[in-house]
């Protein structure tokens, strides 16, 4: 395709958009990202933890919003609140909102363009080239480009029309539901500290969690969809049981009101290929980069989008965009997360095969494994080095072969 209006099209602005264009810019890369959305993450249903590894490899600083963690407490049936404490501060809790106007403002101005509340309809990929159609405000216009990164959620919208993979079965995809809850006075004590909460009683084969950020907590829940089906039990019945019933969770959520219901699909499938093909590739959850075990998405996203502009500013210098040179992008990404998200998802089968049970008071059976634990579900220690730290002899055998 001759005199394309621009080279690269980013399809969203979650964090591997985001960091994709900001990769583009920092390249000289020209590039038009588009986001359907007026602030970028404010409709996106998130527990909103951001691990200290992402902030630290993207080099993102303190920022509006953002509240330190530094201490997390787990639930397991029948068994008391644990809490480890770090000496450091492992993350932060922020909203969607907040972290997509963060991440707004670290892209550069430069060689791209950014068209917020701008939904982009079919995409066509051609050999020829990429084409799709643009609705903003009632107008429609047509977009030509050479590559496109579809960041645009769990199920991309190049896939309604581009034949690359199938939807993820209801099996691989997860679900959750969370309420966005304010409380009048400050956290004290509570402040800095995440709550997961694990059990039938909480999530149909997954966990819950409390995740304050000043006055306001993130409170949701989360598991397989298929699990969810299977039960038939609405989703925001675990929530209400978690927010009247569990001791701990009423003390945090002392006095405080539900402002907004949400829910989201999320992928929970591990490594999922193809990524790629002629001339397009799929990023964050579009590509199914997000934890099986621990449900964390915000810095795969982020090194997925990094790996995809990397590639696709090689592309545009060689003017080849074919397979042949896409195909390092799946190898750079599958390097970088790939081994959290198969070993990711061999844990979750197990954890949901003993009803989260037996398997996770195996790994809970002391203060060190504990410790091992908490860093795994705030990103701070691979899943695969969790095993092999916290499980018995036998075990670690078996993840070694």
């Amino acid at each position: 395709m001759s005199n394309v209006d621009t080279p690269v099209v980013i399809i969203g602005a979650g964090p591997a958009g985001l960091t994709a264009a900001r990769v583009l810019t920092e390249l000289d890369i020209e590039y038009m990202l588009l986001s359907r959305e007026k602030v970028p993450g404010e409709n996106k249903a998130c527990a909103g933890f951001v691990p200290s590894d992402a902030l630290r490899d993207f080099d993102i600083g303190s920022f509006p919003g953002a509240h330190p963690v530094t201490t997390v407490r787990m639930k397991f049936p029948r068994q008391d609140m644990k809490t480890v404490e770090f000496e450091a501060k492992i993350g932060v809790n922020v909203s969607r909102a907040d972290l997509g106007m963060t991440m707004l403002k670290l892209v550069a101005a430069g060689s791209g363009e950014i068209r917020l509340q701008t939904e982009v309809g079919r995409v066509s990929v051609k050999q020829s080239g990429c084409e799709m159609t643009l609705h903003k405000q009632g107008q429609s216009e047509n977009l030509t480009s050479e590559i496109v990164i579809d960041a645009s959620g769990v199920n991309p919208v190049s896939l309604k029309t581009v034949r690359l993979r199938e939807r993820l079965p209801d099996h691989l995809m997860g679900y959750t539901a969370q309420y966005q809850m304010r409380r009048p006075s400050s956290m004290g004590s509570l402040k800095g500290m995440n709550d997961f909460y694990y059990g039938s009683d909480f999530s149909a084969s997954g966990y819950a969690w409390v995740f304050p950020r000043g006055h306001d907590i993130a409170v949701g829940t989360g598991g397989l969809l298929r699990s969810f089906k299977d039960k038939k039990k609405p989703m925001f019945d675990y929530l209400d049981h978690l927010v009247s019933h569990d001791d701990s969770a009423k003390v945090t959520l002392e006095n405080a009101e539900v402002v907004k219901r949400e829910s989201a699909l999320v992928p929970l499938a591990g490594v999922v290929q193809p990524s790629f093909t002629d001339r397009l590739m799929l990023a964050g959850d579009a590509a199914g980069h997000c934890c099986p075990i621990t449900g964390e998405g915000i810095h795969y996203s982020m090194i997925a989008g990094k790996k995809a502009a990397q590639t696709a500013a090689k592309a545009v210098k060689k003017r080849n965009y074919s397979v042949g040179v896409l195909s390092k992008y799946e190898k750079d990404w599958i390097k970088a997360i790939g081994s959290n998200l198969k070993w990711g998802l061999w844990l979750q089968q197990r954890m949901i095969g003993s009803g989260f049970g037996g398997f996770g008071a195996s790994l809970l059976g002391s203060d060190k494994s504990r410790k091992l634990i908490a860093e795994m579900l705030v990103g701070a220690r691979s899943v695969r080095a969790t095993l092999l730290a916290a499980a018995p002899t036998y075990m670690v055998k078996k993840l070694l072969h």
